[in-house]
């Protein structure tokens, strides 16, 4: 019977793994890739324990389990040190980025887990406990949730960097962002037009064909000139040839982005299945949801971001995400959150007769 489970739990891998490679193929940037993927990381967790078990080696078993404490160990480290180390972050983009509130996630989020359990001793201290019951019960659903949605969120996000393009492409669209002093590129914006001109080069050189450079962002409120004329000139400084560019100054945000440069693509007859988009590596994902959103089945170049700004901007990401998709998850939690109630105060209110 027991040789019957562990086929059967290879075999459940296998067709995981199957599921994983046609849920990629259909589209790398969804959430279902990273549910897929950890379901099948569990399923070779169990599987390896259960060919382990059946092989009955004292030494495979030894080392099975010292593998298993080394993986665990910086697990648990993490999440016992999660809020001081959230806070550390947040002190160095601090010093790093502006003061808005997008740039503070780690910030709130780390002082969140830290004063938590002294709100909840509070409240457990001077309420009722059916309520007190209730809303620890309730905070636990949507931390869970929250919590189970951004495990699937990294996962996936991992998953969508597989991809390797080929050198055909005939564009590059570059995503813009702001201004120093609303006229010279920022270091991140700059990183993303070199990544561009990187992979033109180099495609050049394989292949020839030089791609054209779709320079994409308008003028903000508090910025001099548009994005994509002080992306033009540095383009050109890097030496990019000026008949290679295309500028869309009318973006806002990044689904204008691709939909406005998308016009542009049209109006020059250039194919819109052999193209890229260039951004920062934290923001391939939700971008490349945008392009397929407008009709553009392209894939990102990744610029590289600083890794002290990963965590908040990975954070923003995620929010964005469960944002654009809220209606989904408003009544998910809403029917989650009520079903814990009626647990909690089934369980409850016998006790206080």
């Amino acid at each position: 019977m027991q040789w019957l489970l562990l086929v059967g739990s290879w075999v459940a891998v296998a067709i995981i793994v199957g599921g994983l490679m046609l849920s990629l193929k259909s589209n790398k940037v969804r959430l279902l890739n990273g549910v897929i993927g950890n379901l099948l990381l569990v399923m070779i967790f169990f599987s390896l324990t259960m060919t382990v078990i059946y092989i009955n080696d004292r030494r495979l078993s030894s080392v099975f389990i010292v593998l298993l404490i080394l993986i665990l160990i910086p697990i648990i480290i993490t999440y016992l040190l999660s809020g001081i180390m959230l806070l550390w972050n947040a002190l160095i983009v601090w010093r790093h980025e502006s003061h808005t509130l997008q740039n503070m996630l780690t910030l709130l989020i780390g002082l969140a887990i830290i004063v938590s359990p002294f709100v909840f001793g509070m409240i457990d201290k001077y309420f009722p406990s059916s309520i007190a019951a209730a809303i620890t019960a309730v905070t636990d659903v949507i931390v869970l949730y929250v919590i189970f949605w951004f495990l699937n969120f990294l996962t996936s996000f991992f998953l969508s960097r597989i991809f390797r393009p080929s050198y055909d492409k005939q564009y590059i669209i570059v995503l813009g962002a702001g201004l120093i002093k609303g006229r010279t590129v920022t270091p991140l914006l700059a990183a993303r037009i070199k990544r561009a001109k990187d992979f033109s080069d180099l495609q050049i050189s394989k292949t020839g064909l030089a791609p054209v450079i779709v320079i994409s962002g308008g003028q903000g409120p508090d910025e001099k000139v548009p994005e994509s004329q002080a992306m033009k000139e540095y383009a050109l400084s890097l030496g990019i040839d000026n008949d290679h560019i295309f500028m869309e100054s009318k973006s806002k945000t990044t689904l204008q982005n691709m939909q406005f440069s998308k016009k542009i693509l049209e109006n020059n007859d250039i194919d819109l299945s052999k193209g890229l988009f260039a951004t920062s590596d934290f923001h391939t994902y939700r971008a490349a949801g945008y392009a397929r959103y407008v009709g553009l089945n392209i894939n990102g170049l990744s610029a590289k971001t600083s890794h002290f700004f990963i965590p908040n901007a990975l954070l923003r990401e995620y929010a964005a995400i469960l944002l654009s998709h809220k209606k989904f998850h408003i009544i998910a939690l809403a029917v989650l959150i009520i079903f814990s109630i009626v647990q909690t105060t089934t369980h409850v209110i016998p006790h206080l007769f």
